[in-house]
C-alpha cells in the first residue's frame, strides 16, 4: 500500500513540475496563448504530431467557440464542395445526370458547356465512360469519372432513342457554372422562373429567361425551396424585380445600420413570389425588398428565417476555409427575418398528393384462381378483367369458360404462359393496371396562376 502511494506521489510532482517550468501568458494575449499552446504541444506530445493537425483542431474549436450556428472550418474536400455547391463552378462536361435502367440518363447540357459544345442533348443515355459500364455504377461514382482537371479528355459512349444509335465521342473537361434557375411559359401565358441556388450564373439565367419570357402577362418567380446562396447574386438580380429604393437594411459589427438600395426600375409585368420554410438567405432577403416595396405578391407558407451572411475564408490546399457569420440583415422596414422567417402576403398551404382509388377491387395474389373455382376473389378477377377490356358480361363468383378465355386474352397481352390459370405473378400484373398514380396538384403554384390572371385584367 505504502509503494502504491509513494508511486503516485512521485507522478503528482512530476506532472505539476511540467507545469512549473512553463512560462505564463496573460489572458488578453491571445495569439500568445494559442501559439505557445501548439509549440508546446508539438515539442512535448508523447506521439508525434504535424503542425497541420494542431491547426485544424485550432480552428474547429475558434468556430465551435463563436456560438454561431453557421460558423465551420471546412477541411480541404469539404470546403472545395462548399465553394462548388454555393457558386455552381466546377470543371466537368456541364450535364444533369440521372440514373436509369439502361445506363445513365443527360437530363440537361448546360449552356455552352463541353457537353453542349460536342453535341450531347438531354434524352441521351451514357452507357461508357472510358470503359466503365454506367449501369454497374452509383452517381456519385459516375459524376467523379466524369469530371477531372481542366483540359483533359473523356471518353462518352452514348445512345440517343434506340441502342443502335450508340456512338463514343471524346469530350474536353472545361470550367462549368451549373445553372441557377429554369424557366417555361405556363398556361395563360405566364411566365414561371424557378431560382434553385444564387449561384455565379444567375444574372445570365434571369436576363435570358426574361427575354424568353417577354410576351408575357406576367411573371411567377419560384423560390420554394432556394436555399440562398452568393450575395453578389441578389445584388445582380434585385432590380429585375425590386422597384427603385430600399432592398434591405445591413446590420454589422456594433450594430451599424446601413441601408442597400435597388437601382430598379423592378418587375414591368404582375409579378408573384412563391415561397415556403425551404426558402433562405438571400432568396429571403429579395423577397423582402419585393414585399416592404410592394413590387410584387408573396403566396405560400412562412420562410425559413436566415437572415445572417457569412464570409467564407481560404487557407489553402492543405487546410481548406472556414466561415463565419459576418453581417445581418433586416428588410427594408425594419422586419427581423433570422429565426423568425417572413410571412406571404396570402397563405396557401401546399397541398400534399390525392390518391386515388384503384379502377377495381385488388385481387389477393396470395391464391390460385383457376377453371371451375368459386369464390369472391374470382368475381374480382372478373371485374378487373372488365375494367380493363378483356371480360364481357356479369361478375359472377363463379370461374368458367368466359372468365378463363378473358385472362388467357390478358396473359397473351402481357407475355405471360396464356394457360387461363391466375397465379402470384399474374393477379400481380393485373393488380398493376388497376392501381393509378396519385394527382399531384401544386395548389400554391394554382394561386400564383389566379392570381397572376387577376391582376393582368
Amino acid at each position: 500500500m505504502r509503494s502504491r502511494r509513494f508511486w503516485a506521489g512521485l507522478v503528482v510532482v512530476a506532472v505539476l513540475g511540467m507545469f512549473v517550468f512553463q512560462p505564463w501568458a496573460g489572458a488578453d494575449d491571445v495569439f500568445g496563448v494559442v501559439t505557445n499552446v501548439l509549440r508546446v504541444v508539438q515539442a512535448q506530445y508523447w506521439r508525434e504530431v504535424d503542425a497541420a493537425t494542431l491547426i485544424r483542431g485550432a480552428l474547429k474549436g475558434i468556430m465551435e467557440a463563436l456560438d454561431d450556428p453557421y460558423a465551420q472550418y471546412l477541411p480541404p474536400q469539404n470546403y472545395d464542395g462548399f465553394i462548388q455547391h454555393t457558386t455552381g463552378a466546377y470543371v466537368g462536361i456541364g450535364v444533369g445526370l440521372e440514373p436509369h435502367p439502361n445506363g445513365v440518363l443527360i437530363t440537361r447540357v448546360f449552356r455552352n458547356s463541353p457537353a453542349a459544345k460536342a453535341g450531347l442533348k438531354a434524352g441521351d443515355i451514357i452507357l461508357f465512360v472510358e470503359d466503365t459500364d454506367t449501369r454497374h455504377i452509383g452517381l456519385s461514382k459516375l459524376t467523379e469519372l466524369v469530371r477531372g482537371k481542366e483540359g483533359t479528355a473523356v471518353s462518352l459512349s452514348f445512345y440517343r432513342g434506340t441502342v443502335d444509335t450508340l456512338q463514343t465521342i471524346e469530350v474536353t473537361r472545361g470550367a462549368v457554372v451549373a445553372p441557377s434557375a429554369e424557366w417555361k411559359i405556363i398556361e395563360g401565358n405566364i411566365g414561371y422562373i424557378d431560382i434553385d441556388i444564387f449561384g455565379e450564373s444567375l444574372k445570365d439565367d434571369i436576363e435570358e429567361a426574361l427575354k424568353d419570357l417577354a410576351g408575357t402577362k406576367g411573371l411567377i418567380l419560384d423560390l420554394r425551396g432556394c436555399p440562398g446562396g452568393l450575395l453578389d447574386s441578389l445584388m445582380d438580380i434585385a432590380p429585375f424585380f425590386v422597384k427603385e429604393g430600399p432592398l434591405m437594411v445591413e446590420v454589422s459589427q456594433g450594430g451599424q445600420h446601413a441601408g442597400i438600395y435597388s437601382p430598379g426600375p423592378g418587375p414591368d409585368k404582375p409579378l408573384v413570389v412563391l415561397v415556403n420554410n425551404g426558402t433562405a438567405s438571400a432568396a429571403e432577403l429579395l423577397l423582402g425588398g419585393i414585399q416592404d416595396s410592394k413590387s410584387g405578391v408573396v403566396i405560400g407558407t412562412r420562410t425559413f428565417g436566415k437572415g445572417v451572411a457569412q464570409s467564407v475564408f481560404s487557407l489553402g490546399k492543405e487546410l481548406g476555409g472556414y466561415k463565419f457569420t459576418v453581417v445581418g440583415y433586416l428588410t427594408p422596414l425594419g422586419r427581423e427575418i433570422d429565426g423568425i422567417g417572413l410571412d406571404p402576403d396570402v397563405w396557401v398551404d401546399d397541398a400534399g398528393p390525392e390518391y386515388l382509388l384503384p379502377l377495381a377491387e385488388l385481387i389477393s395474389p396470395f391464391t390460385t384462381l383457376k377453371y371451375g373455382m368459386t369464390s369472391e376473389e374470382v368475381r374480382k378477377l372478373q371485374a378487373a378483367l372488365r375494367v380493363l377490356g378483356f371480360f364481357e358480361g356479369s361478375t359472377t363468383k363463379y370461374f368458367g369458360p368466359v372468365t378463363r378465355r378473358a385472362l388467357i386474352k390478358f396473359q397473351h397481352s402481357e407475355g405471360l404462359n396464356a394457360d387461363g390459370v391466375a397465379t402470384f405473378e399474374v393477379i400481380e400484373k393485373i393488380n398493376a393496371k388497376l392501381i393509378r398514380a396519385p394527382i399531384l396538384r401544386d395548389a400554391q403554384l394554382a394561386a400564383a396562376v389566379e392570381k397572376i390572371l387577376e391582376m393582368a385584367r
